[in-house]
């Protein structure tokens, strides 16, 4: 893209006054592209890498405030990056500022006279977690439908190949999503009020002026469990919907996308990381179904995602493949293995964490 046409469409979007599932679309397609291609090179990575053998605490607490760590420099780095491509073009009438209090949203594009055009919430989740838990509980009253978006990014650490870098590993953005805010809330609502938990006793399920209500039994309190959860804002086909708007259609489609790659990728990336340990082989391949690519496989052992395919169907594609153990994760990345058989699959082990498999678990008698 030209840097006349950029501009001019910078101009058009920050300003905050097109339709917002026009702008949703921009910034997906066009903005946090080019700003994630810039993220990803060398010479921005090398700011978030870790080097000289330095450990990350492998504990959850700890890897949690590394998550958050993390998460918090993506949210630096795009306002940073952000103000330098904005720099390229003389006289930009724009910058992305900081917002100090701790609410929504995270970061703010402001004309050059201080005047708030655009609010962007980040949300930064990394592929392999087995609970991806961020949180948007923003109040609807708290949001403007035509300005305010959510931004996800989903990330994850990335060793170089061949030691062409300086580094021992960095966060590599893998995908980016973007919603128009306030479509989400009202989708997130709609499931929410919807699907009220069985214990409300003679209580009611719904907000006051500062945050969602929950009963229990008859007595209120602030709701602390499901509500906002990324992963769980939405379901395909819920039979109660929000009125149907261009911005809602739009939120929809990418929330669901995002929604089964978040998992999906996730998966793709334990296989990466955690085949080559286990199998002693360096080398992967994927192993597909009717042309879908359903799992990964290295030497003898063989990984599955349970959404994509049963343990039958698992088991003789490894025995075509020959592979003499597998695993099949959940959505949380549980993990059950089997050794391969021609009379069906003998499980060895079940509902494991990743970080838990090794191949001293399989059954070798």
């Amino acid at each position: 893209m030209g840097c006349s046409v950029l501009e001019n469409e910078l101009s058009k979007f920050f300003s905050g006054g097109q339709p917002p599932d026009a702008t949703a679309k921009w910034l997906r397609r066009t903005y946090f592209a080019e700003l994630l291609d810039i993220f990803n090179t060398s010479e921005s990575r090398r700011r978030l890498g870790i080097y000289g053998g330095e450990k990350i605490p492998e504990n959850e607490r700890n890897l949690t405030d590394v998550r958050n760590r993390v998460s918090l420099i993506i949210e630096y780095e795009t306002a940073r990056l952000s103000n330098d491509i904005l720099e390229t073009f003389n006289g930009s009438s724009f910058f992305w500022s900081y917002v100090v209090a701790n609410r929504f949203p995270d970061l703010e594009v402001r004309k050059a006279d201080g005047t708030r055009s655009l609010r962007v919430e980040i949300k930064c989740l990394q592929s392999i977690a087995e609970e991806k838990s961020a949180n948007f509980d923003t109040l609807i009253k708290d949001l403007n439908p035509n300005t305010d978006f959510v931004v996800v990014f989903l990330w994850e650490w990335e060793y170089p190949l061949g030691r062409t870098e300086i580094w021992d590993r960095a966060p590599k953005i893998l995908r980016h999503y973007v919603f128009n805010a306030y479509s989400l809330a009202s989708l997130r609502d709609c499931y929410w009020l919807n699907k009220p938990h069985s214990n409300l006793g003679d209580g009611f399920q719904g907000f006051d002026l500062r945050y969602a209500v929950n009963s229990n039994n008859g007595l209120y309190s602030q709701e602390e469990g499901n509500y906002g959860k990324l992963t769980r804002i939405w379901s395909e086909d819920f039979p109660h919907r929000p009125a149907t708007t261009p911005a809602v259609t739009d939120t929809e489609s990418e929330y669901l996308k995002f929604k089964r790659e978040v998992i999906e990728i996730g998966f793709w990336s334990l296989c990466n990381q955690l085949l080559p340990i286990i199998s002693g082989d360096k080398q992967t391949s994927p192993l597909e179904a009717d042309g879908v690519k359903v799992g990964e496989k290295a030497s003898r052992y063989a990984f599955f995602l349970k959404s994509l395919i049963d343990v039958d169907e698992a088991n003789q594609i490894c025995i075509e493949s020959g592979c003499d153990f597998m695993v099949i994760m959940t959505d949380k990345y549980l993990s059950t293995g089997y050794e391969v058989r021609s009379d069906g699959a003998t499980r060895t082990f079940h509902q494991l964490k990743p970080k838990a498999i090794s191949s001293n678990l399989f059954d070798l008698s």
